[in-house]
This record gives C-alpha cells, structure tokens and sequence, in this order.
C-alpha cells in the first residue's frame, strides 16, 4: 500500500496538466459525504440557534456594542472571547445539517439558502415573494479580483491580479435577507435612482436585524484526480504587500480517496519541484473540507463564463470550500467574521490566531472544525459610532479572508479610484483590510468599485454625496439588473 501511493504521488508531481489539478486516476472518491433522493425542491431553513449552548442569535446590539466592544471605551478592551463565541455559534449554525437534500447530496443550512442568482432573476421578473434555491451555487468568478485589476490599471501600481483559475465564489442571503432583497427590489437599478438625493445622501431600506449574507468560496478539482492542489495560507507577509496565492510558496494536496491518517500533522510544500516526500507530507483527506459535488448544471455555468482559462469543469468534479465571508445585521454596521480553511486548525496563522481556534465549540465536529476565524466587529479600537467618530489616536481591527483579500492590490492611496486612508497612510493592501471598513464603501451609482484597507468611515462622509448606500452590501451593486 505504502508502494502504490508513493507511486501515485510520483506521477501527481510529474503530471503535465493544469497547474492546479494532478491527474493521476485513482476513480471514483471513497468520501464519507451523506447522499439521499434528490427532493423537488430546496427549503431555505432559518440560522439554528441551539446547537451551542448559550448561543443567541440574533445578539441584541446592546450587548455587542455595550459588553462586547465597550461602548466606545478605550479601556477596558474589547471582550474578544465573547465576540469569537458568537462567531463560533454563527458557523456551528451555517455548517449544520438542515434536512434538505439536492441531486443526491445532503445540504447544510447555508446550502439551502438562495443564491443572489435566484434572488436577481426573481427582481428582474419583478416579483417581490420571498425567493428559494434552485439548485446547487452558481460558482462565477470574484467580482472584487476584476474591480482591482482595473484600479491597478488605472493607477498604474504595478503588480499582478492573481485569478486563480480553479477559484470561484458565490453569494447567498438567509430566508429574511433574500425576502428584504426581493420585497424591495433591490437590485433593480430603476429603483436605486428613485433613492439618490442630490446635494445628500440616500439609502436603500435596512436590512432586518436578522439579515444574513455570506460569500462562499470553493476551489474546483476533477473527481478523477487522485490529488487536487490547493494553496494553504501561510500567514501575512512582512512588510505587507500584494500577496496572491502564486506567491504563498504553501500547497497542500487533497487526497480525494481520504487514505490520510487520522489527525495527521500537514506540512504544506513549496511551489516549485516538490518531492514526493513533500508532497506526501503535504496531503490531507478530502473529509477535511466541506465540499459538494458539481452537477452538469454547475459545470456548464462554471465553462460558460470560463472559455479562456483551460480547465473545464465535468459534473462530478469537487468543489471545496477554502473561504466564507459572513456577516450578520445584529448592529446598523453589521458584524463580520470571516472562515478560512486551514491546515493546523488548531494554531492558525494570522489574521486568525490559536485564541480564536481554543474557542471552538465542542459541538463544532468533522469539516467544519478545519475552518480558522477572523473578526471584524468593530472598524478600529475603540469603537466609533456610525458617525462623527475619528481615525485620530485609534488602533487598527484587521480582518479578512487569505483567500479573498490578499491579491487585490494596492487598494488606498490618492489616486483615480482610491479611497485615501485616514487611519494610516501605510495601509493600503488586502492584508491591511478590514471587512467593516470595506463594505461600508457599497453605495451607487459610482464609477467603479472603491475598496478600503481598515480605518473609520464616517457615514456621513462626503464619498457618499449624491449616492444610494446599499447598507454595506457590495453585493447589491455587483449583482444589479442593466439599466433600462
């Protein structure tokens, strides 16, 4: 056995194919993945709050900015254990099992949840019930890598983009945030312009308190491949910088048949000439990640939009999730906290860290528990309020998703397209960010996304003039219907 798979990892090593997936047969994945009859149809099933004991959910927001963040206090700091618990509760939730089945897979709760595609195409017909899910996620390309190459472009920065041609997203709203969605129309550019105010600010309508919107985010394998390659985060770099996962120098190897030890320590291996010692030391199991199944619907949407790359999806090829951003409208700014896949769970590399991984609820089993957290529940420390705070004498929140943010360029500064940061002129990159921050940059109409690395940003600030905010949901401008 020992011979036969050192074999197999040789002929990964040495398989001439994309630079992402290592052919090397091995048939149909032995995996431990639940199927059951495809149903009719998906039930999109609420956020289960008593699966953690003491979990709440929705938090009342007195609590978050008054116990958690200390109302605006400097001291004492923030109560970082109850903000990681919560966070923890969040993801047991989403993670959990929901009932609900689809073309043979059983779905956890945040499978069952419409994807932004349901929700546009019910707007673009103009019905306002709440939406369901049609199907698997419809997997399309990270608008935020497009919206940085052409900000890049624009301010002439230097550096590369890095569209990693086996990475793709997707955007789900919860029951109630797909209904405020559908209800209001609010993807409907004819209905955002009715909100602009000249010489002020609009806003779309606030999403329920019990709002949730999420991004997940999958690397794509062929079900045929005995080992798919996929990049593991090593930690920021110093000093920052642009940092796409081409230069991580960090892979792991799934081995989709799971033959990998139990609890077996992984040492991710170099970019270049790995060997097969390496690789072997750099393989973990498929039952490690929480991953579906893509069905010929789901590999025809993924071709569709991906015609230059050269990887084309089949059904039965793997979808594993490696990124989930999440954020719950518990206060008017939101909370966020963001999942990442990780090779040492248990002590992950910043922007998480072993405190956060400690807090890891026992009910938190199997794939789930492979996931790393990073918090941004505040825009700096102290907490500011929504408006007429400062940057003057605060200290930075960072948090973000390796997978997501570090590769989107130069991101502040005082050129075309930038944000200046108010905070510190030095941040300026994905691994400086802050989902608050960002986020609250959503508005329309403008020309071209602005990104931010973390400061404050005052909701009254004069960025807004003459726009709608989308109450921080960037989703709402890159999912609009064309304009009529």
């Amino acid at each position: 056995m020992e011979t036969t798979f050192k074999t197999k990892l040789i002929c990964a090593f040495f398989s001439l194919i994309s630079v992402f997936f290592f052919a090397c047969g091995g048939g149909t994945p032995n995996t431990e993945t639940e199927t059951t009859t495809q149903t009719a149809g998906i039930k999109a099933v609420p956020l289960p709050t008593n699966i953690v004991p003491g979990f709440k959910f929705p938090e009342d927001s007195t609590v978050i900015l008054n116990d958690w963040l200390r109302n605006f206090a400097t001291q004492p700091p923030f109560d970082t254990v109850s903000i990681y618990k919560h966070a923890w509760g969040i993801w047991a939730g989403l993670t959990a099992k929901s009932g609900e089945s689809y073309d043979g897979q059983n779905l956890l709760v945040y499978e069952t949840w419409p994807g932004i595609t349901d929700i546009r195409s019910m707007v673009a017909e103009g019905k306002t019930d709440c939406p369901t899910r049609s199907g698997h996620a419809k997997l399309a390309r990270a608008n935020q890598f497009d919206h940085a190459a052409a900000l890049m472009k624009l301010n002439n920065t230097g550096g590369n983009i890095d569209r990693n041609p086996g990475f793709w997203v997707s955007v789900s709203y919860d029951p109630t945030a797909a209904c405020h969605a559908t209800k209001y129309q609010l993807l409907n550019p004819k209905v955002l312009n009715k909100k602009i105010v000249k010489g002020g600010i609009g806003a779309i309508e606030p999403f329920p308190n019990t709002a949730i919107t999420i991004k997940p985010s999958y690397m794509v394998g062929h079900v045929a491949d005995s080992l798919i390659k996929i990049p593991a985060w090593p930690g920021p770099p110093s000093p920052s910088k642009n940092f796409p996962d081409k230069e991580w120098n960090s892979w792991v190897y799934v081995d989709v048949n799971n033959r990998q030890p139990a609890d077996k320590k992984i040492v991710p291996a170099p970019t270049d000439n790995p060997t097969p010692e390496e690789i072997a030391a750099a393989t973990c199991n498929l039952n490690e990640f929480i991953y579906f199944k893509l069905n010929k619907e789901a590999a025809d949407y993924i071709n569709a939009q991906d015609s230059t790359q050269g990887v084309q999806a089949v059904a039965g090829d793997l979808a594993l999730l490696v990124a989930m951003h999440v954020a719950t409208k518990e206060i008017s700014n939101w909370v966020w906290q963001t999942f990442f896949w990780s090779h040492n769970a248990d002590n992950p590399a910043s922007p998480s860290n072993a405190v956060a991984a400690g807090l890891r609820p026992s009910e938190l089993q199997g794939a789930a528990s492979h996931y790393a957290v990073s918090i941004a529940y505040s825009m700096t420390v102290p907490n500011q309020p929504i408006t007429g705070g400062t940057n003057s004498g605060m200290k930075p929140v960072i948090g973000y998703n390796p997978y997501l943010e570090p590769s989107l360029g130069q991101i502040n500064g005082d050129g075309p397209g930038q944000f200046p940061n108010k905070l510190n002129p030095a941040f300026k990159w994905g691994v400086q960010s802050n989902c608050m921050s960002c986020h609250a940059l959503a508005a329309y109409p403008d020309n071209g996304d602005v990104y931010s690395a973390d400061q404050y940003i005052s909701l009254d600030d004069p960025y807004y003039m003459d726009k709608v905010q989308l109450d921080f949901a960037w989703s709402i401008k890159d999912n609009l219907l064309p304009a009529k």
